[in-house]
């Protein structure tokens, strides 16, 4: 039994020398870092001037998960469309910023024609992204508005117009990043002229939660 003892406290001596355990070491305050990390939930976007406006919103939302996630930064999508609501989610998901957006398309020559539906298989990827770690849930997400914003590309054409509005704020209401709006022309058909206004957007937000 004595033999026995010896034996583990020298193991337990040299184990760090040879790097035993150092992973678990290591593991522990990456997550640590992660789960500490400032979040943003997301709010179902308000889509305006398209045919399949949920599927549009979801690609959205997707879409500004995909840039809003990283090593210092952190975001969950909410499905709570009122906003006395998605203030609780947030709160019941651990996330203290609220980020909220409209986006409105303008048909070129100031008609009403509305891009067409998105197709079925674009509005099936945006709607499911599996449960998983964030970085897996921000690809899923990406890829799935990939899809459907290629798919609503599709239908753009020149000088159609989308005018982005957005907004962060705490859960208690207060303003993080005042409104701000941004707007950009396609300069030919298919163009994609979301993604460019996503990324400014997201851009603008994670530098304002970077200040806080």
């Amino acid at each position: 039994m004595s033999f026995s003892r010896s034996r583990l406290v020298v193991f337990l001596a040299v184990a760090p020398a040879f790097g035993v355990g150092t992973a678990f070491a290591q593991d522990a305050p990456g997550a640590s870092r992660q789960s500490s990390a400032p979040c943003v939930a997301i709010v179902l976007p308000a889509v305006d001037g398209v045919d399949d406006s949920t599927t549009v919103a979801n690609s959205v939302q997707s879409l500004f998960q995909s840039y809003l996630t990283g090593p210092s930064l952190r975001s969950i999508v909410l499905q709570a469309k009122l906003p006395s609501q998605a203030a609780q989610e947030a709160i019941q998901k651990q996330c203290t910023k609220v980020l909220t957006v409209s986006l409105s398309r303008k048909a070129s020559g100031g008609g009403n024609r509305k891009l067409g539906a998105v197709s079925q298989a674009a509005g099936t990827a945006a709607g499911y992204i599996p449960a998983s770690g964030a970085a897996e849930v921000a690809i899923a997400g990406a890829a799935a508005s990939a899809e459907a914003v290629s798919a609503l590309a599709y239908g753009t054409r020149a000088k159609d117009e989308m005018r982005i509005e957005y907004r962060l704020a705490t859960v208690d209401g207060d303003t993080v990043l005042a409104p701000k709006t941004d707007s950009l022309k396609a300069r030919s058909n298919g163009e994609d002229i979301i993604t460019p206004l996503v990324a400014k957007a997201a851009d603008a937000v994670a530098t304002a939660v970077a200040r806080k």
